[in-house]
């Protein structure tokens, strides 16, 4: 798979976009290429957005009520749904190193349900996919979801799988594709 995105290098950046790759390289090594990888590449074309994305996505990364366990699963629930190979491959690694379990996370990629889980991860995997899937949360779910996870964790919940809802649609945009010797589990047309 190859980018559709048109390498640029840093001297032929404005200002603002080099401002930007700068603050982003103090979290993330540049490849070989001098390219970021992953969101960011697409990101700094637009100065401005690259600064908010991360300043939300460091929100998600670091300050989230639910946990990272939880965090990691609903990313991944979002990486299967909009089909985002640099998505799945980065945050499926995560989701394991997190506790969610191989059987957990093979389900979350066969679209199905875990037959032995957290109940916290099935209310997880239900709340993302009803919000992906119908665009909207049944009353149940939504209880069950308080009843967990409080107010401020559901917002955490839908804060989540938006943020990487635009990650995903980035990525897709500009087929990014994973690392070298990664898989991409999700084939598309170039």
């Amino acid at each position: 798979m190859t980018s559709r995105l048109k390498p640029k290098s840093f001297d032929k950046m404005t200002a603002a976009q080099q401002e930007q790759f700068e603050r982003i390289k103090g979290t993330r090594q540049p490849h070989p290429d001098g390219q970021l990888g992953g969101p960011f590449d697409p990101w700094i074309l637009r100065p401005e957005v690259a600064q908010r994305a991360m300043s939300l996505g460091n929100y998600v990364w670091e300050r989230t009520t639910v946990g990272r366990r939880i965090v990691e699963l609903a990313i991944i629930v979002t990486g299967r749904h909009w089909r985002s190979n640099v998505e799945w491959v980065a945050h499926s690694r995560m989701a394991k190193e997190q506790g969610v379990s191989d059987e957990v996370i093979q389900a979350v990629f066969d679209q199905r349900m875990p037959e032995d889980a957290p109940r916290d991860e099935v209310l997880t995997i239900a709340v993302c996919r009803a919000l992906h899937e119908t665009h909207d949360l049944p009353k149940d779910l939504y209880h069950q979801a308080i009843e967990t996870w409080g107010e401020d964790g559901l917002m955490d919940i839908v804060q989540t799988i938006g943020f990487y809802t635009f990650v995903s649609m980035t990525l897709n945009t500009f087929n990014i594709p994973t690392g070298d010797q990664d898989p991409t589990p999700f084939p598309r047309g170039e």
